[in-house]
């Protein structure tokens, strides 16, 4: 019992200090939506303390109190009630160690194009106020969010004829798309955490779109033009110049 609240106390530290430590190197953007970060925060302080006062109590307990090859056999008469029945039995405090283990052994990293090949891009969002709200941004301003946010918003794909876009996001394709002059500038969308990340993309055509592989990070500059894809009249991107960049702090966008 008493090494399983030593186990106990040593976990509540190790996940308060790896949820602070996220924080402060920014990494928690790869797992939640910005606006949760203050929980976390408030979650890694909360296991700090309850870990420290796990230790408090087991360094201040009487000697009886304390295991040894003698007390065995009498053990949860000389533990106390409460401490027994507020320590997590083994296989619990093991799954727990999971997801810790897993943050420190594995290096962080946002969703990619693999994640994609899973769940699909969306090309239409549900917007309700929010299609007006892109409209209201000057073309050059608007990120991938705000773009695919007008586009489900409009009734006619001609009015994005001609505008200018500069968009930041990684490259994308499937087997809709011609390797040699096509992928998507695509970003994830997060509202919550990455449990719900749905991937949103602008098409673009380039006869330098070859030179960039999946995965990689790129600005696209050009303008958009009403064209056929796969059947459908939609808004593409024709890049006029497209160049590699490193990845955003923020890679993930928010609602």
């Amino acid at each position: 019992m008493r090494t399983r609240r030593w186990f106990q106390a040593a976990l509540m530290l190790l996940l308060g200090l790896y949820l602070l430590e996220t924080l402060l190197t920014g990494e928690i953007a790869y797992y939640i939506n910005e606006r949760f970060n203050w929980l976390a925060g408030l979650a890694g302080f909360i296991l700090i303390a309850l870990g420290t006062v796990n230790v408090i109590v087991l360094l201040s307990e009487p000697e009886q109190n304390k295991v040894t090859p003698h007390s065995a056999p009498n053990l949860l008469q000389d533990v106390p009630s409460a401490a027994h029945s507020m320590t997590a039995r083994w296989y619990v405090l093991v799954i727990l160690s999971v997801p810790l283990l897993f943050g420190i052994f594995l290096p962080a990293q946002p969703l990619g194009a693999a994640a994609i090949n899973n769940s699909g891009v969306t090309f239409a969002l549900n917007v309700s106020g929010a299609g007006e709200q892109a409209f209201s941004i000057a073309p050059t301003q608007r990120n991938v969010l705000d773009w695919v946010r007008a586009f489900s918003a409009s009734n006619n794909v001609d009015e994005f004829s001609g505008l200018p876009a500069d968009l930041v996001g990684f490259v994308y394709r499937d087997a809709r798309f011609d390797e040699t002059t096509e992928f998507m500038v695509t970003r994830f969308t997060v509202s919550c955490c990455v449990a719900d990340a749905v991937a949103i993309g602008v098409i673009v055509r380039s006869e330098q779109a070859s030179n960039f592989s999946a995965d990689s990070w790129v600005r696209v500059q050009g303008k958009f033009e009403v064209r056929d894809f796969q059947g459908q009249r939609m808004p593409i991107l024709i890049a006029e110049s497209i160049e590699q960049v490193a990845m955003p702090e923020r890679p993930y966008l928010f609602p």
